[in-house]
């Protein structure tokens, strides 16, 4: 099935692949390094150049701006400015400058700033079994169709021409809006996946030729010394591990729908004091699960990663075995068990008429050890009455149930009547 849709993003693409098994999609063979259409503007000898470039999250309007001037590898500016983050940074021959706003470079603008300038890295990170689709293997064409390999029966398309696709689902890039500058061809739009529905997309505004090398652009007073500047590695998951201040397990919601035990994957970074940034899903067995182990991560304490004496950002995927049975009642709660663990009890708005009085309709719903309501699906009674218990469902705060002491998730039957 071919999509007309004007634009597909890499969430789409992620999406897209998730829906067939690991051996159908398209990857590159074992011992051959994947390669890209996109060409690097930062290689030794390139044309001097002046990047403009707005980066945009979706479903937020605010927009990181990125501004580049490029005269070799030894001499180039960076300024990145946005409301979670800025940064200026000069390289000029052997001193460096870097003034941030946070110690920590956020992971999905971290990557398209660096993929608008070079896809090296990202083909660098390339791991056996990550998502491939590039001109190179057979899977994008210049017409902007993306298909599974060998399989143009299940295929995607843009109108923005060639498309590309490369990494793992946390720092994949998709390259695409193709146009030639100074003899290479350059993707104005990139967009990476921050897991599923979300992610930034970045558009580069402008890409010029710099030739009035203004010097002072580049001067260097004082040079950053290496403690003050942000570097990331990457971690084996048993030496980031190591890292962790105490010994956490995640809470796992009571889902109700899809897999109730499997893995999960999650990517996991840390700033320089230890403390977790971001926990994002690469593959969980059952998504329900995604947000509560996420939200939980973040509030663990790991030690810092040093590199060469120094305190740096790290970053590593930890492997998680998933039961949502675990933990809480063994059986749903009934309607008065929850309703005593509940405030701000809204009832439902129902339009006179809708049904008799005396009608009930019943939710299940699942809530997580913070007291969150994570997942609620229909039960029985009327379809109609669904949507006004629903509405009213999502306006009451929920306590966790307590065992031992402990904050733990359950699932609950809720049941309203028409009066």
């Amino acid at each position: 099935m071919v999509s007309n849709a004007p634009f597909i993003g890499i969430v789409a693409i992620v999406a897209f692949l998730s829906t067939v098994s690991p051996a159908q999609q398209a990857t590159a063979p074992a011992g051959i390094k994947p390669s890209v259409v996109q060409e690097s503007l930062i290689a030794p000898g390139s044309v001097p150049f002046h990047m403009k470039a707005l980066i945009s999250e979706r479903g937020d309007s605010s927009k990181t701006h990125v501004e580049i001037f490029w005269i070799s590898p030894s001499k180039w500016r960076r300024n990145i400015q946005s409301e979670d983050f800025a940064q200026t940074l000069i390289v000029n021959g052997d001193k460096l400058m870097e003034q941030d706003s946070d110690d920590y470079f956020p992971v999905g603008l971290q990557t398209l700033v660096t993929a608008m300038v070079d896809p090296g890295p990202a083909l660098n990170a390339f791991q056996p079994g990550d998502i491939l689709l590039t001109k190179a293997n057979g899977a994008s064409k210049e017409s902007g169709l993306v298909c599974y390999q060998n399989n143009s029966n299940m295929c995607v398309s843009s109108r923005y021409g060639l498309r590309e696709v490369v990494g793992s689902s946390v720092r994949s890039v998709a390259f695409t809006d193709y146009r030639t500058f100074k003899g290479k061809r350059i993707a104005r739009l990139l967009d990476t996946s921050q897991g599923p529905g979300s992610g930034l997309t970045a558009e580069i505004t402008q890409l010029e030729e710099l030739k009035n090398q203004d010097d002072h652009l580049f001067s260097i007073d004082q040079p950053t010394p290496k403690a003050k500047q942000i570097q990331t590695v990457s971690l084996p998951e048993p030496q980031f591990r190591a890292l962790a201040a105490e010994n956490r397990e995640i809470i796992w919601p009571q889902v109700l729908d899809g897999a109730t035990t499997g893995t999960a994957r999650i990517y996991v970074a840390i700033d320089p004091s230890g403390a977790v940034r971001e926990a994002l899903p690469v593959h969980t067995d059952n998504e329900r699960a995604n947000e509560s182990a996420c939200r939980q991560i973040k509030t663990w304490k790991f030690n810092p990663a040093m590199k060469d004496g120094v305190a740096v950002q790290a970053e590593s995927v930890l492997t998680f075995a998933m039961n949502t049975r675990a933990w809480g009642p063994a059986a749903p709660l009934n309607d008065a068990e929850v309703r005593k663990l509940a405030s701000n009890l809204v009832e439902p708005a129902i339009r006179q008429g809708t049904a008799p009085a005396g009608t009930t309709y019943t939710l299940r719903a699942a809530i997580d050890s913070d007291g969150r309501l994570i997942e609620v699906i229909a039960g029985e009674g009327p379809p109609k009455l669904f949507q006004p218990c629903y509405e009213a469902l999502k306006q009451w705060h929920f306590s966790p149930v307590l065992q031992n002491g402990e904050p733990r998730p359950y699932r609950a039957e809720i049941i309203f009547q028409v009066h």
